[in-house]
């Protein structure tokens, strides 16, 4: 049976890389295409980092082009971007008004900030809150979520809980967690996992050169080119069995296995550089595509936040009325 899904995603860096990819985006495209999905462009959430006008437009339309590169651009999974969502802010603030201090204290995301002895400020404490609105105000059934990120869910149904308590009516449904099944963590270029912070990613939308001069600088052993290899702790060849078919990735651990073929890290390179670039040249077109045609992004984007505008419209019906505001 279709449920109504909704998840969010911050534009707040570079480009999306293969870890990105395959553990979070091609999931979620799969659990998507099953379901009424919405995905949001978290703008209002970025505001709590991007402090530049021009830097959080050009990142989110450039998230929006990747995410539509990859999805499609007839998808029928609705793109939009938060702020384009009229009611959101003042839903938030009706459902703060029912949440405790004391959950608050206990996000994630407070307490991390709070550890690093980060700068604070109301937006870091209320995220949690904002976060809720955005599940909630649309009629969702559920959500897809790795499991690091249940907590927050779990903070959405106590506040659903506390607010239909308060009103004695059910005007929030208490959103499920689709616990996605992630692809194991994938190596970056040094062989710890892949992510922007450590600088050791291979982006999906980069370009040939940059690519090559990053899958060129995958950390391997010192084994000379005829000899034996052990594929499974291999950085190169963990990239490789993700992205090629079962016979081919056969092919080249056996070359791994067998001396004196010269079968060297450096083919090894060559042969996931190839792999990549034919796995990710639709990718990268439609994204090529999109961005000579700008108009069809921001088209797509102002439909997205009709639709959503409108199932956000209903429900403040009944919270405006059930609250006694208007």
């Amino acid at each position: 049976m279709s449920k109504k899904i909704i998840t969010g995603v911050k534009p707040t860096g570079s480009s999306m890389h293969l870890g990105n990819l395959m553990g979070a985006i091609l999931p979620l495209k799969n659990v998507a295409e099953k379901n009424d999905a919405a995905i949001f462009i978290a703008d209002l959430h970025a505001i709590t980092s991007v402090k530049n006008a021009d830097t959080l437009r050009d990142q989110s339309f450039e998230l929006a082009v990747e995410y539509f590169s990859i999805f499609g651009i007839d998808s029928d999974v609705k793109i939009f971007r938060q702020s384009d969502i009229h009611d959101i802010p003042k839903l938030m603030w009706i459902i703060a008004n029912v949440t405790p201090y004391s959950l608050m204290l206990r996000a994630h995301s407070f307490k991390d900030a709070d550890a690093k002895e980060l700068d604070i400020n109301m937006w870091v404490f209320n995220y949690p809150i904002l976060m809720a609105a955005d599940i909630i105000g649309y009629g969702c059934d559920a959500v897809p979520v790795g499991k690091d990120q249940i907590q927050h869910l779990e903070m959405t149904r106590d506040i659903v809980r506390s607010f239909n308590k308060t009103y004695k009516k059910e005007i929030f449904i208490e959103p499920e967690a689709i616990v996605t099944e992630w692809l194991a963590t994938l190596p970056g270029t040094d062989g710890r996992k892949m992510s922007k912070s450590y600088d050791n990613f291979i982006g999906v939308f980069d370009d040939e050169k940059t690519m090559k001069k990053r899958v060129m600088s995958i950390v391997t052993d010192s084994l000379w080119v005829d000899e034996i290899k052990d594929p499974d702790t291999c950085n190169v060849f963990a990239l490789i069995n993700v992205f090629w078919t079962p016979d081919e990735v056969e092919n080249i651990r056996q070359k791994y296995l067998t001396p004196n073929i010269g079968f060297g890290y450096g083919h090894a390179k060559s042969v996931l550089l190839d792999i990549l670039q034919r796995y990710l040249s639709g990718y990268r077109k439609a994204r090529e595509n999109l961005l000579k045609n700008p108009e069809i992004v921001e088209e797509k984007l102002r439909l997205g936040a009709i639709e959503m505008n409108k199932r956000l419209d209903a429900k403040m019906q009944e919270v405006r009325e059930v609250v006694g505001v208007n």
